[in-house]
Parts: C-alpha cells; structure tokens; sequence
C-alpha cells in the first residue's frame, strides 16, 4: 500500500513538472526568435510555453508557432494573419503557387520531410520538401 500510494504521488509530481510550463521568452532559442523577427516584423511574443522539450510560442498578430529545443519550426498556425510563403523552401513555394496562385497560407506543418499546408480556400496539400506535389483535400 505504500509504494502504491509512493509511485501514486511520484506520477502525479511527474505529471505536474512535465505539464505545458510558462516559460521567459529567453528560455526561447535565439534562432527562433529570429526567425519570428525576420517573417512577421512588428508581432510581439505574448506567450512562450514549454510543452515535452518543444517550445509553443503565441505573437499578438492571431499566429501560434510550435519550435523544436534547436529552435527550427515545425508548425505555424494563423487566424488573421496570412503566412509568408518565403518560410517554405523555394521549391515547395513554386508548387504552391502553381497549385492556387490566388490563395494565401493560414498553417504549415512539419511532417516526416513534407509539408502539409493549409490554404484560405479551405484546401489542404501535402508537398514534399523537393517540392513533388503528393496531394490534396478539403480541409474540414
């Protein structure tokens, strides 16, 4: 009974110290911060948490961002505001634009090398990162 009620409120403590942590947004890798700097100049950093070693990082302009501890991006998500094509590499950005040249980006995400990107014409599209369009759907 013991070590049960022992391991009980060792877990729970775990569970605490690993939850999302409010954190300085010093504790944010310098190349983060400037990767935020240089792609959405004049947002401001109004939240920075640290969620299992990754960094979810809120500016004042609607847009949530997620970074790895080396401070490379790996999702960025916007309500307002428009994402800049120029984060993807020039070759995604090419596809992208002769898919719907019209439409802007509201979220990219990082997955295993490709990118899943949605647009504001509620279109989702999965590109490699050589650029090799995979496919496409209605993003629900």
């Amino acid at each position: 009974m013991r070590k049960t009620l022992a391991l009980l409120i060792t877990l729970s403590f775990a569970s605490i110290m690993f939850a999302d942590m409010v954190v300085p947004i010093s504790q944010l890798p310098k190349s983060a911060q400037n990767f935020i700097q240089k792609t959405f100049p004049g947002a401001q950093i109004f939240k920075v948490k640290r969620d299992d070693g990754k960094f979810e990082v809120k500016l004042n302009n609607g847009v949530d961002m997620k970074f790895l501890p080396n401070g490379e991006w790996v999702n960025i998500d916007s309500d307002y505001t428009p994402i800049p094509i120029t984060v993807l590499p020039q070759a995604v950005q090419n596809t992208v634009k002769q898919t719907y040249p019209q439409a802007f980006i509201t979220d990219i995400e990082k997955e295993f090398g490709n990118y899943k990107i949605k647009l504001n014409n509620m279109m989702e599209l999965f590109v490699s990162s050589s650029g090799q369009f995979i496919g496409q759907k209605m993003d629900d």
